[in-house]
């Protein structure tokens, strides 16, 4: 074992310890912070948890357990040079820093199997490209795991890469590691792009208002930004066989972490609509609203029991008779279908009690901007609330 002394001052002085501690617990805290706020819409807004909600969950719990993982290794020496470690350091150094890629892949692996069940549900994907996606996505945490089935297995046995008591009997190439990992995180990045496009691609052949297709497709799309972090995160994997392990995958431990974190928060965007609402009392995507807490009923549950989705959700209805698919962008975002769209004739008027009824078969003048357009036949239920002077559409 080499000493202090083999490294020049400057160099054996190098601590990254610090850094690793402060970065992976300000992401981390920051993509909690919108989990909970995900949590907040779903449970006391909408009043309903999905699937996505649950991966996500997963998610920051493996998340904050990559952080104590983390921690644990810096502790013990992660963050400076191997050489200047004693045998104990250099074994916890080692050991949790293989520990933590654990949870640490699964942090954002699992958020993309909450982006795919949003997106479904959301876009009203074929039942065919919904297999795509979820085999794709499948495929994608398969082969992430792979890296830690390596990491573990490369050494006989495997307690011989961090338990420096025991004889190592035969270790691979640490390259056939990296490489691997290499093409896993490769893939990673290319799924989040996929996700990231797929919304703009479904809404740009919609004829929504141009605002409200960037907006969507922005809120949709932030994944994009993952794809940027996996390919940044890719290029640090050659450390794992670098021989200043150590100080060397410091790197690699933060942009773990920062995936993971990335990734979390850009899933719970889309769905962070209601609570804007409610705190600044207007709609980012358009349309009218209530101000304050008033407007928040519009997401949960109505008096029937039924469940109202925000304007990122969508509902899918099928006819018996046809495969046609509909999905329906509620208050101010109009009626979707395959063919195309049409923005919301319904504009709320002065009177909760009173609704406007349009119905034609052909061009009319709108009675709001003096122009032509196309409307459709339509049929408007609601009941109105005596007590509190509402009206549910």
């Amino acid at each position: 074992m080499a000493d202090q002394t083999t490294l020049p001052p400057e160099i054996a002085a190098q601590d990254k310890g610090p850094g690793i501690v402060a970065a992976i617990i300000s992401v981390s805290i920051v993509s909690t912070l919108f989990v909970l706020g995900r949590l907040f819409v779903r449970i006391k807004i909408v009043q309903q948890l999905s699937l996505d909600d649950y991966f996500i969950m997963m998610s920051t719990i493996c998340g904050w357990l990559a952080v104590g993982f983390s921690c644990a290794a810096v502790a013990s020496g992660n963050g400076k040079h191997f050489a200047i470690l004693t045998l104990d350091q250099k074994a916890g150094a080692i050991l949790w820093t293989m520990v933590g890629f654990l949870p640490g892949i699964l942090s954002f692996a699992l958020p993309k199997f909450a982006v795919v069940a949003l997106l479904t549900r959301l876009l009203n994907a074929s039942r065919a490209h919904t297999i795509f996606l979820w085999c794709l996505t499948s495929l994608c945490c398969i082969s992430l795991m792979g890296c830690i089935i390596i990491l573990f297995a490369q050494c006989t046995p495997s307690r011989s890469q961090w338990d420096f008591s025991v004889k190592q009997e035969h270790c691979w190439d640490h390259w056939i590691l990296v490489h691997y990992s290499m093409y896993a995180g490769i893939l990673s990045a290319v799924v989040d792009l996929y996700l990231a496009l797929y919304p703009a691609v479904v809404l740009a052949k919609l004829q929504l208002n141009i605002k409200k297709k960037m907006a969507l497709s922005g809120a949709l799309g932030i994944g994009s930004i993952a794809t940027v972090v996996a390919i940044y995160k890719t290029t640090r994997l050659p450390a794992l066989a670098s021989p200043d392990f150590s100080y060397d995958t410091s790197d690699l431990i933060i942009w773990t972490v920062v995936e993971g974190s990335t990734v979390t928060i850009a899933s719970c965007i889309p769905i962070m609509q209601p609570l804007v609402d409610l705190l600044f009392g207007k709609r980012i995507l358009g349309g009218s609203s209530g101000t304050g807490g008033k407007y928040y009923h519009k997401y949960g549950p109505d008096r029937s029991g039924q469940m109202k989705s925000s304007d990122m959700e969508l509902s899918s209805s099928r006819n018996n008779m046809s495969r046609r698919k509909k999905a329906d962008f509620e208050d101010g975002l109009g009626t979707l279908d395959a063919k195309g769209s049409e923005e919301s004739i319904l504009r709320q008027g002065q009177d909760a009690g009173r609704v406007t009824h349009v119905q034609t078969g052909g061009d009319t003048k709108d009675p709001f901007n003096g122009g032509i357009v196309r409307t459709d036949q339509f049929t408007v239920s609601y009941d109105t609330d005596s007590e509190h002077g509402r009206t549910t559409h």
